[in-house]
């Protein structure tokens, strides 16, 4: 579902509570729910103009990663990229408190980039089950953020995703499929091309969240430009997801609370880490 930002939203940084209540129940029902447009063309300028060279540097010394022309990069912790807009906004909170409560953390600072030339993914999740014995479906436990820097097109390999229930699958949800492994309890590749899918189409400085469950996959950047998005990831309180960002103490201790909060499993203290060094 997409849900469009009256000015006054836009400018408050406050859903109407009967939007953020929808908004809530999609992503806990639906998977996902996008609201578009809600940065300014000037801040995403400026992120695509720190990105690009950044990434350019990173394929030169690490390569794709995560299909033909296409790679994931961990973003350094740095500006423009940590600004609270984009690690506390506060609609975008408002929607995260409202399904995982409001003693989250963030857990990856990260980005996902379809080159011109990138392939068809298999559909897959971003996690593995947490209890694989289990049939049933559990509670959000992780969301993703998504923020595209570009708008997102049929042309320029928009996010598939697989809506409706895909999250709720429990041991169903497996993410090895990625790597073209089959998943034990169901091919959800196979399964996926008899269910129902939509591509996701934004403008850019919108925000995607989603279940990290969810069934989704990159499709074809057939443009003649990079489409990039930024992500993070929020989980519950006592959940973990493996990463740990670096962040220098001066750039934490001058972060608003709400980001310091967000960021208190980090690894505070650290120098800032470039992409190529992980």
């Amino acid at each position: 579902m997409k849900m469009q930002l009256t000015p006054e939203e836009r400018q408050s940084g406050k859903l109407d509570p009967e939007k953020l209540a929808i908004a809530v129940e999609q992503v806990k029902a639906n998977g996902y729910i996008v609201l578009d447009k809600v940065y300014g063309d000037e801040q995403m300028a400026e992120l695509r103009g720190s990105f690009d060279p950044l990434f350019d540097e990173y394929i030169e010394r690490r390569g794709y990663n995560t299909g033909t022309n296409r790679a994931q990069m961990h973003l350094p912790f740095q500006a423009p990229f940590n600004d609270p807009s984009i690690l506390e906004h506060p609609i975008a909170m408002a929607i995260i408190d409202g399904v995982l409560g409001p003693y989250s953390k963030i857990s990856y600072f990260a980005s996902d980039t379809p080159m011109p030339g990138s392939d068809y993914q298999a559909v897959h999740c971003d996690i593995n089950p947490l209890f694989p014995e289990l049939s049933v479906p559990l509670p959000p436990f992780s969301l993703v953020l998504n923020i595209p820097l570009v708008d997102t097109t049929e042309e320029n390999g928009p996010l598939e995703v697989w809506p409706g229930g895909t999250h709720l699958h429990g041991d169903r949800a497996n993410q090895d499929t990625l790597g073209g492994v089959v998943n034990p309890h169901m091919h959800i590749v196979r399964a996926s091309q008899y269910m129902h899918s939509e591509k996701v189409y934004m403008s850019a400085g919108s925000i995607v969240i989603r279940d990290i469950r969810m069934w989704h996959r990159g499709t074809p950047n057939r443009s003649d430009y990079r489409r990039t998005n930024i992500a993070l990831i929020y989980n519950r309180d006592w959940y973990g997801s493996g990463y740990s960002i670096q962040i220098p103490r001066e750039t934490y201790d001058a972060l608003p609370k709400r980001s310091q909060q967000l960021l208190r499993a980090e690894k505070v203290g650290y120098p800032v880490m470039m992409p190529w060094e992980w």
